[in-house]
């Protein structure tokens, strides 16, 4: 411990004058200069001594502090050693009372020595920001929260808090019910501007909080200027003392780089909105009041018509520093969105009017950029409730995955909408039920085999020709064929297959037996369709 900060502790008026030589010197005991240790005393430690004990001098190369209890002056041949620091008391000063108030402050030091390796264990344990609460608040003995800017608990732990022991227990086990903090007790915060005067403190901010009934200490945790969340500590078991505001302005440390953890932190619609966005990522079943709440806290008004975009890139996926290059590129579609790397992705939910949608524009700029950083591109269905943001992640997620798989037969460009290939989700499902290739229609494998028989391209006709939605002349065009011959392969077809194709439902069939085949790695044609030849 410093001898200045240690010297501190002495009570008011206590200390008449100094010669300090080093006050910044390091001490970690407190003892009477007695015996041997007037001979040889130690260089780390602060003596309590009268002027009749004191050394004439010390050795030049160890330290010598001490505090003169009787106000005789000292030999000058000490006082002028540069290794010396002295302290006289004040006359009628209690020697007793400043040794006990010196000795307290190395047993606190010892007592916070051993909290703070706590947290560093917790921290360094990777397990968690939870864990890291619940080793603070069993070490301090007193129940901590973490709480967001919106309100919501991140992390907490109570202790032996029973429920309805006292309008502490009830408030806090409501709360945490509930994830969030009550609206009571937001519009006390609001009204009261604790948020300004925890801004404002330069240490832990104590105040008697009514809604909770009781005492309680509060830190901002920043992280790049940004506050991220709030930890509260309430007086419960034993009051607040030193040693806890110490070791709560150390676990505030700790809680920022533990939050810091989470890729939030990388390319973000500013941080709170990135955590907002993380939170509805991993929550299945996010409350639809609270999730409203929080919008508003993060003044965040989406438009009518929600969509999650996910931009995945091959191998170990996207480094923070490449998210936030693609994220700076995507700028111009980023207004009403939200958006973060989540699982080394870039995710994204935007927002637009009805009467926009998902605009041509939008996707040729996303086409543009995934095409420019070699990535893939997911757009989830349109929804309208945030609280779908979850699924509609999963949406996007599944497009990636069955757009790439069924890329050998129709070319997305690397953009693949969920709409496209819901019907790829549907065989997933069906396909761990049962065999998919007894679900296509026999005709077709039929016609399969005959192609293999007779070294013939008639598959490969007819896949193309449904593909374009039963033009001739199309179909012809895209395969390089004249009319007539494309004529003359839809009669054989017709033939080898025993169907008009005039009928939906045989068409139909014969589109999902072609999805079945081309998913098993059974056929794969020979010309990769876009969706804007398949359209025309």
């Amino acid at each position: 411990m410093r001898l200045d900060e240690l010297l501190a502790r002495l009570p008011e008026g206590a200390v008449d004058s100094v010669s300090l030589s080093d006050p910044a010197c390091d001490v970690y005991n407190v003892a009477f200069l007695t015996g041997d240790a007037c001979l040889d005393p130690r260089g780390d430690v602060l003596y309590f001594t009268d002027s009749e004990l004191l050394p004439d001098h010390v050795p030049a190369a160890r330290q010598f502090c001490c505090v003169v209890v009787d106000g005789a002056s000292a030999p000058q041949s000490l006082v002028q050693q540069p290794n010396v620091n002295l302290l006289w008391l004040a006359a009628g000063t209690n020697l007793f009372t400043c040794y006990n108030a010196l000795q307290t402050a190395f047993l606190e030091n010892q007592e916070l020595s051993a909290i703070v390796r706590r947290l560093l264990v917790a921290h360094f344990s990777n397990q968690g920001l939870q864990y890291l609460i619940e080793e603070a608040a069993t070490a301090l003995g007193n129940p901590i929260v973490v709480v967001d800017p919106t309100y919501r608990y991140v992390a907490y732990h109570l202790g032996d808090l029973p429920e309805g022991d006292s309008r502490l227990a009830r408030v806090m086990c409501a709360e945490i019910a509930n994830e969030t903090v009550l609206d009571e007790a937001v519009s006390y915060i609001r009204d009261s501007h604790i948020d300004s005067e925890i801004a404002r403190s330069k240490g832990p901010y104590e105040q008697y909080n009514r809604i909770l009934d009781c005492n309680t200490m509060t830190l901002a945790v920043m992280v790049r200027g940004v506050c991220i969340a709030h930890v509260m500590m309430m007086e419960r078991s034993h009051p607040f003392g030193d040693l806890d505001r110490e070791a709560f302005v150390r676990l505030s440390g700790f809680v920022a780089q533990e939050m810091q953890k989470s890729e939030v932190w990388g390319p973000t619609s500013g941080e709170l909105g990135s955590y907002f966005l993380e939170n509805l990522l991993g929550d299945r079943s996010p409350s639809v009041a609270v999730t409203l709440r929080r919008m508003k806290a993060l003044n965040f008004h989406p438009k009518e018509l929600l969509y999650v975009v996910c931009l995945h890139a091959p191998g170990e996926g996207l480094s923070q520093v490449q998210a936030e290059h693609v994220a700076g590129q995507l700028r111009p579609l980023l207004h009403h969105a939200l958006y973060t790397r989540h699982h080394q992705q870039l995710v994204a939910l935007l927002s637009r009017d009805a009467d926009v949608g998902f605009s041509p524009k939008a996707e040729a700029k996303l086409r543009e950029v995934a095409a420019l950083n070699g990535l893939t591109v997911g757009v989830s269905n349109i929804f309208t409730s945030i609280v779908e943001t979850r699924k509609a992640y999963e949406q996007a997620r599944a497009a990636i995955r069955y757009g790439e798989q069924t890329s050998r037969a129709i070319d997305d460009g690397g953009l693949y909408r969920y709409c496209n290939y819901a019907y790829a989700h549907m065989m997933e499902l069906a396909g761990r039920r049962t065999d998919l290739l007894s679900l296509c229609h026999p005709a077709l494998i039929s016609l399969m085999e005959y192609d293999e028989d007779h070294n013939s391209e008639l598959m490969e006709t007819l896949y193309c020709y449904l593909q374009v939605a039963g033009s001739t002349a199309r179909a012809a065009e895209l395969l390089t064929l004249h009319k007539n011959t494309m004529l003359y392969r839809l009669g054989r077809i017709r033939k080898q297959l025993g169907m008009d194709l005039a009928s939906g439902e045989d068409l139909f069939m014969l589109q999902l037996s072609f999805k079945i085949l081309v998913s098993l790695g059974m056929f794969t044609p020979r010309l990769r369709l876009t969706r804007e030849q398949m359209h025309g």
